[in-house]
């Protein structure tokens, strides 16, 4: 009988020292090896923006963002003074390096001295000035400076000249151009006759004012 309690005995014992080994020890190690474990397993982020090689990077799970930028070579316009070289990165994240200055646009102005900033002046557009409405409308109407002291040139002459025959206002001088674009240049002089508003005696107040010579 005693000897039957004494194997009981040491059965409680060595599971005793069993289960306290599996209870301080096991979970440590188990840890550790998670911890290993996990340290060695590979994440992917997207690096792109003022780098010369953007793209996905592979790295360890515990890797920073310093890691990152080592493999995508940073520009010498990166602003890395704005980001975190200790931030730790986490699988699938994007991260997108700055320029200390935004990039100029394709096709955008330069304000300044163009040759500051390799512009030659040759290349400079100059504005065109636009036509105005009646110009655009009636190409008929662009004046022709005539002869100081001459008549005025009903072949040639615009609205404003034609405002200044006797008898003739901005509205009859519109119609004289209206005649000329559609019928053509007057033959004569008198031929003034068969625009609207212009009779036996209009004519006469302007017949020694006007002229279809050049």
């Amino acid at each position: 009988m005693e000897r039957k309690l004494r194997y009981v005995w040491w059965f409680v014992i060595v599971g005793f020292v069993v289960f306290a080994i599996w209870r301080l020890f096991l979970p440590h190690g188990s840890n550790a090896y998670l911890q290993k474990t996990a340290s060695n397993r590979e994440i992917v982020v997207y690096v792109t923006g003022a780098v010369e090689k953007p793209g996905l990077v592979h790295l360890n799970s515990d890797a920073r963002l310093d890691d990152a930028l080592k493999q995508v070579s940073p520009l010498q316009e990166a602003n890395l003074e704005s980001m975190n070289p200790a931030e730790k990165l986490k699988d699938g994240q994007k991260v997108s390096v700055p320029y200390k200055s935004p990039p100029l646009a394709q096709g955008s102005a330069v304000i300044g001295n163009p040759n500051s900033a390799g512009v030659s002046p040759a290349s400079q557009s100059v504005p065109t000035p636009a036509a105005s409405p009646t110009t655009a409308a009636n190409p008929a109407s662009v004046a022709v400076p005539t002869p100081s002291g001459g008549k005025i040139n009903i072949n040639t002459a615009g609205a404003a000249e034609l405002d200044k025959l006797s008898g003739v206002g901005p509205a009859l001088a519109e119609r004289i151009l209206q005649y000329r674009a559609e019928h053509g240049l007057f033959a004569r002089a008198e031929d003034l006759k068969n625009v609207s508003g212009i009779g036996d005696k209009t004519y006469e107040k302007m017949a020694a004012q006007v002229t279809v010579s050049p």
